[in-house]
Order: C-alpha cells, then structure tokens, then sequence
C-alpha cells in the first residue's frame, strides 16, 4: 500500500475533514490532497503530524530483506470492499487469519499488541479492535492498550449475513451486531 493510500484511509477513518485535519497537523489541506493523490512524497516528520491529527501514530519497522512477520491484525485493514455502496467484509479471509492464530496461540501477543493502520472505514476499524480484545481476553492478556483509542459505531452496524450466534459482548460494545462464531471457529472444524 502506497503512502497515499495510507493517509487516505487515516483521515477516512477518523471521519475528520480536510480542513480540520490539515490544521492540527500544521500543513496545507494542498498538501493533505497531494500526498493522497501521490503528487508529492511527505516526509516521515509530515507524516507524522498528519497521522497524529487523525487519532494514529506511524510504527516503521525496517526488517531484513524477505523476512515476514507473524500475523497482526494490522493484516485485515483491507480485508473488505464497498461492493455496491455496501460493506462487504471479506468473511474467508478473517476467519483464515482467526484460524491461524488458534493454532498458534503463542503468536497471539505479536498479533495484537502491534497497532494496526487505519483501514479507511469505521466498522472495520472497530471490528478489528473487537477481535484484538477478545484474543487478549481469550488468552488471558492485557487488553491491547491502542484499543481504547478506537470509537465504536453508530448506528449499530449489523452484517448482513445470517447470524450463528449470540451476539459476543466485545463486539456490542463497539456497536457490532457480529456473533463470535463467525470469526471463530472451533478446533476441530480447523483441524487442530
């Protein structure tokens, strides 16, 4: 994902304008507009800011070539689309990252801990901050302390898939009519 892209979802995700974001960052909304086309390449100090004004921070990591970190959950900001004008989360593919990390539960903390990126859409973000609690709260963590920073939704936002379920507390909590069933399976249906 392009830079551009990146701080296109931050301010999306913050729900913020251009002009009050580029004031509390300190920069032109010009060059909000501009990094988000990719006109022009920021500094990491400008990025910065700008991420700062939208509710994030900027984690860099710089990592040996072909190394791959474990799965996070910063793995599932674009794990959807707006097919339609509709939310469409894609279901395959949280269940398969849930699924990974139940037959590595030693990966959990490196999972959630690690905040993730802004994902462009509220409800993601709030789900993704649901799945980060309830791991922690599985596993007998402490909650990941970026969660709190995340706003839940409102209007309540319900998938329209059928639900399995009953609704799971961390996910209402954040306005998320998901049952847990859905993302999580059981061991012997993911073969461990």
């Amino acid at each position: 994902m392009d830079v551009g892209e990146l701080v296109r979802r931050a301010k999306e995700s913050s729900g913020r304008s251009y002009r009050s974001l580029a004031a509390d960052a300190g920069v032109a909304v010009s060059t909000i507009t501009r990094i988000e086309s990719g006109r022009i390449q920021p500094t990491v100090e400008v990025l910065e800011r700008v991420f700062a004004a939208c509710g994030y921070e900027l984690d860099l990591v710089g990592l040996p070539c072909g190394a791959r970190l474990g799965p996070r959950l910063g793995d599932l900001v674009d794990a959807w689309d707006r097919s339609g004008g509709e939310l469409r989360l894609e279901w395959v593919r949280w269940r398969a990252w849930t699924d990974r990390l139940a037959l590595h539960p030693d990966r959990i903390p490196e999972a959630i801990y690690s905040a993730p990126g802004p994902s462009g859409h509220r409800v993601v973000d709030a789900l993704i901050a649901a799945v980060g609690e309830k791991l922690a709260d599985d596993a007998g963590l402490s909650r990941p302390s970026w969660t709190v920073g995340v706003a839940g939704v409102d209007p309540v936002w319900e998938p329209p898939a059928r639900r399995r379920g009953r609704i799971d507390p961390r996910f209402a909590e954040r306005g998320l009519m998901v049952d847990a069933e859905s993302l999580f399976r059981p061991m012997e249906m993911i073969g461990g």
